[in-house]
């Protein structure tokens, strides 16, 4: 018969397992931590760029109607939301009214194309110290959250105020 083996138990034994699985675990989270960090800054990039679309084309709306201030307030009253017109488009032209209703309808478009449900909207507001008048409005644009932040809530990007007389 033979004897059954001692076994000693000897400190140091598989520390180097250990650190390996140490090391690793922190390696890990460490990259983690860095793809996450990607994916918040290429949403904040894309955000960013539709805030740049959406101040553009609001500034754009702005120019047009001080360009345009008497087409603009029968526009707004008569077509709302802007109405195509191809004659605006040729040699021809247009009226100042069908102009400026062109130019919400083009507007509406463009915002439509460059932001994810991307709308804008005309509104007068008050004014106490305006001489009568003068009709001010305000120029709003939004769109929809970015989609990589989950946010799918209406923002609202900018808001401009032109004085049409």
């Amino acid at each position: 018969m033979t004897a059954p083996a001692i076994v000693s138990f000897t400190p140091g034994r598989g520390m180097a397992l250990l650190e390996v699985l140490m090391s690793s675990f922190i390696l890990a989270t460490g990259i983690l931590a860095v793809i996450n960090m990607q994916t918040l800054a290429m949403g904040t990039v894309q955000t960013n760029g539709y805030l740049l679309q959406a101040e553009w084309l609001l500034n754009d709306m702005l120019e047009r109607s001080k360009a345009n201030p008497t087409g603009f307030i029968v526009a707004l009253s008569t077509w709302p939301d802007g109405r195509f017109n191809a004659r605006c488009e040729s040699p021809a032209g247009c009226s100042m009214a069908e102009l400026a209703a062109h130019d919400l309808a083009d507007w509406q478009r463009r915002l439509a194309e460059r932001l994810p449900g991307g709308y804008g909207e005309i509104e007068p507001v008050t004014i106490r110290e305006l001489p009568s008048p003068a009709t001010p409005y305000r120029i709003s644009v939004r769109w929809q959250g970015s989609k990589n932040s989950g946010r799918d809530t209406q923002v609202p990007v900018s808001s401009g105020i032109v004085v049409l007389q």
